[in-house]
């Protein structure tokens, strides 16, 4: 039994790795609709694990450069202006070319943003959800506890609600907080990414960031977008926890450069994450 399990560890990180290996070699078309607080930083994040960032709002060509990504990553902080370019993409990703990720920012928080989320699920089909433990059991029909984009429940806690919402959505579930969940859009596998840095909750767009390097993952990954979205949570945990120990990390600001550089020391390097961050499935 111990030997199987040794096994199956082996082989999972080995897919991992490569996996992360694959987002900087394919270099994916990554294009973002995201929370106007957080474009340079996703970018950022995107450009330094090894993708190609389009930051694209205006309505107008939403559609067509929609149609010409490796994967549209869409946060939905649903300023006034994002609407429109969000009900630009209705039918361009029905039939999941390029795959969509989403996160719903703050789900459930005000009538407003759950009507306007609930609409935009029903347009689009969507290829995995990215949330915080609250947004993602908030939307698989139970009560998330949630305050925003912050969130009261444990991401252990919300391992049944994200396979049930895998199963409703027929999309991958990824959970960010103290411990990662990634759920297969079948609900059949899970995955658990070890490695938590409080201090990333106070750096703006770091959840969003990891929406990004998400819809990379998968992209690149396209035989199992679960493990490519497994691989993303596992790099991105990784360079949190590398950033933590760089000389010179003294507060969120100085995390925040150093996470960049990080992450892209990772990319080049891939067999090191599993220095920093464990993942179990």
């Amino acid at each position: 039994l111990l030997l199987g399990c040794t096994v199956r560890m082996a082989t999972l990180t080995a897919s991992v790795t490569a996996a992360i290996r694959r987002i900087k070699a394919a270099n994916p078309l990554i294009m973002c609709i995201t929370n106007r607080v957080t474009p340079q930083r996703v970018a950022d994040i995107l450009l330094a694990a090894g993708a190609s960032p389009a930051m694209i709002e205006n309505p107008e060509e939403v559609p067509s450069f929609a149609v010409i990504s490796s994967a549209v990553y869409c946060n939905l902080g649903l300023h006034q202006s994002q609407i429109a370019s969000l009900a630009a993409l209705k039918d361009v990703l029905r039939e999941e070319t390029p795959p969509l990720v989403v996160d719903p920012v703050a789900y459930g928080a005000t009538s407003f943003r759950t009507t306007q989320m609930n609409d935009f699920f029903a347009r689009n089909k969507v290829a995995a959800i990215k949330g915080n433990a609250a947004e993602i059991v908030t939307l698989s029909g139970e009560d998330g506890g949630g305050k925003g984009v912050d969130s009261d429940a444990s991401t252990l806690a919300a391992l049944q609600p994200a396979m049930t919402l895998a199963r409703q959505r027929e999309a991958i579930i990824s959970v960010s907080g103290d411990t990662d969940i990634i759920v297969s859009a079948d609900g059949e596998r899970a995955c658990k990414v070890l490695g938590d840095a409080p201090m990333m909750a106070k750096i703006t767009g770091t959840g969003c960031a990891l929406g990004g390097i998400v819809a990379a993952g998968i992209s690149t990954s396209k035989e199992d977008p679960y493990i490519g979205a497994v691989a993303a949570h596992a790099l991105y945990t990784a360079a949190a926890m590398k950033s933590l120990e760089m000389e010179g990390t003294k507060g969120p600001g100085t995390l925040s450069i150093h996470l960049v550089d990080a992450l892209y020391a990772l990319g080049e390097n891939p067999e090191d994450v599993m220095r920093y961050a464990e993942v179990k499935e």
